[in-house]
């Protein structure tokens, strides 16, 4: 698979309401805001940074192997579909989620237990 860039970070708010967090973003560092899709239970924000994102996760992370919903960075990929066959090939587990009405995503860990989304990449050269 190739990894075109980084897309986003995503952090968890542990149990902080998601406002105190966004206004710490917003006014200690500056970010911009990012519309977000409705994410069925699921609360948050997300920030810009430049070109990329910084996501607030306002749900309990898991904790332990594929998190979701913990905090985990995210790549864009140039073939979504071609890496799913690879991981399937290394037998390398995932979650596979949908984001809005198109938004794929897969989740994997790294040998660390680092979660790491993968989402098709959207830009045109």
């Amino acid at each position: 698979m190739k990894v075109t860039r980084f897309h986003h970070v995503s952090v968890n708010t542990n149990g902080v309401p998601v406002d105190d967090v966004v206004e710490f973003y917003r006014t200690v560092l500056g970010l911009g805001d990012q519309p977000r899709p409705e994410i069925p239970g699921v609360a948050g924000h997300w920030h810009t940074v430049g070109d990329q994102e910084l996501h607030i996760v306002g749900a309990p992370s898991q904790g332990a192997g594929i998190d979701p919903t913990g905090h985990h960075y995210c790549v864009a990929v140039d073939d979504l579909d071609q890496a799913v066959t690879e991981l399937e090939a290394r037998g390398i587990e995932y979650v596979r989620a949908v984001q809005g009405e198109s938004t794929v995503q897969i989740w994997i860990v790294d040998p660390a237990g680092n979660t790491i989304e993968l989402q098709q990449e959207t830009r045109t050269p």
